[in-house]
């Protein structure tokens, strides 16, 4: 069996321990980004910006309107920090670019999957998986989607938590 069929027959399933999910409310996600050296997602939705503690799911702070966005950058790739983050930029990735970090320090990675375009996926593999064009067994599929693109996937800088972002947010963390 080819690589391209076995993606294509992945169901999405929980990754293994010490993975659990944390269930967010978001949506209308346009580009998230983790504060450097916290597990505290900025979220810039079509509603506005929210901060979140991806160890709990709650949203620690929320402006429902855009003045934390660089005005004259109608492409943000960097937020301002309101909240608990006064003070702080944050790099954010989604609609306009930008990435986030696809591996930890011990080993777990990320991958985007797009086996049958328009459809993609996020994978999960763990530090013992095989090279994932090799053996994709070890890799657990977070999220797979066909008519909503993905827009920032990740880990924070710690490796303890996970982002998929589409237009929903879908958060895990250890």
């Amino acid at each position: 069996m080819d690589l391209r069929s076995i993606y294509l027959e992945k169901e999405v399933t929980a990754p293994p321990p010490p993975w659990r999910r944390t269930h967010v409310r978001v949506s209308g996600v346009a580009a998230v980004g983790f504060a450097p050296a916290t597990e505290l997602l900025v979220v810039v939705s079509f509603s506005g910006l929210g901060i979140v503690d991806c160890t709990t799911g709650e949203t620690v702070a929320r402006r429902r309107d855009d003045t934390g966005l660089v005005p004259e950058d109608h492409a943000p790739m960097f937020v301002r920090g309101f909240g608990p983050l006064t003070g702080r930029e944050v790099a954010v990735a989604g609609l306009w670019g930008g990435g986030l970090r696809t591996t930890t320090a011990d080993g777990w990675v990320l991958h985007r999957i797009a086996p049958h375009w328009p459809t993609e996926g996020v994978v999960l593999c763990p530090p013992s998986a095989p090279e994932l064009s090799m053996d994709p067994s070890g890799a657990t599929l977070l999220v797979s989607y066909r008519d909503t693109p993905i827009r920032a996937f990740g880990f924070s800088d710690s490796g303890r938590s996970i982002v998929v972002a589409t237009t929903d947010l879908h958060v895990w963390t250890r």
